[in-house]
């Protein structure tokens, strides 16, 4: 018999990219030795407390842009692109219940934008807002991103796409799996500005744009990048580490739960 696998769940949007967030964030997730399952839409909080009681590790996956009330703007940017209300209010929901429930967390892209809007934080409606206009950030290229999602989905190897080098910060998580210099690929059109409360940064592009946030005070694993993680680890071992580095939290959370002393 196989040992047991941590259930990790994912919650993301739906049919924006036909097939791939089917595949897109299970495959990395099987590969580290978890066993994957899509979120349904849990509009009630006390559902998703007990899907949150029941699983060991939450991925929130990438997507659309945050709705931009939701982290204090009165105005959205003219590049604001279509959001999805009910996964917003769900998504901010799962990522301050998931930190408070000692869930590991792993957050991607737009996940990782939610993270940090979830614990007070903000965000530039466009890197355009960013100090120099984000200088070299390569910004959203969605004609690329489409050209990935179509490659990976054949099967095939990904196609030529944006990338740009990250600093990060010694002695971090990130930095025991990526070293301190790391190039990274790109396509987000949006980034942090205030870091949320108890969130950390600890990667950077040239130009400062927050590439990843960490939890040190947090009770389990928390980690959001803004780069395509789950593309990346088929390429380098090193991103397969972080995502085996977050199923170990998860494992742990299981071997914890198995532990517990059943209620009479």
């Amino acid at each position: 018999m196989s040992p047991r696998r941590p259930i990790v769940a994912i919650s993301e949007g739906f049919a924006d990219y036909g097939d791939y967030y089917g595949f897109g964030y299970g495959r990395p997730l099987l590969a580290a030795g978890a066993l994957p399952v899509l979120l349904t839409y849990y509009e009630r909080e006390e559902d998703r407390l007990a899907v949150l009681e029941r699983v060991d590790g939450l991925v929130l996956a990438g997507g659309r842009d945050v709705e931009s009330w939701r982290y204090g703007r009165e105005r959205a940017h003219p590049s604001q692109g279509e959001s999805l209300p009910h996964l917003d209010e769900m998504e901010l929901s799962y990522a301050r219940l998931a930190v408070e429930m000692a869930v590991p967390v792993l957050a991607v892209c737009r996940g990782c934008q939610v993270l940090n809007v979830a614990h007070g934080g903000t965000l530039y409606g466009d890197l355009s807002e960013f100090p120099e206009a984000g200088a070299d950030h390569p910004g959203a290229k969605w004609v690329e991103w489409r050209a990935l999602v179509a490659a990976t989905l054949e099967g095939r190897d990904p196609p030529p796409h944006p990338t740009h080098r990250i600093e990060v910060r010694a002695e971090s998580l990130l930095a025991a799996h990526l070293g301190e210099r790391y190039v990274v690929d790109s396509y987000h059109h949006q980034a942090i500005e205030r870091l949320g409360e108890g969130l950390e940064a600890v990667a950077w592009a040239p130009h400062g744009v927050v590439e990843a946030v960490e939890m040190p005070g947090a009770p389990a694993f928390v980690l959001g990048v803004q780069w395509e993680i789950h593309e990346e680890w088929r390429a380098d071992e090193r991103m397969l580490a972080i995502w085996e580095t977050f199923v170990d939290a998860a494992r742990r959370r299981m071997d914890d739960r198995d532990r517990a002393p059943v209620p009479p």
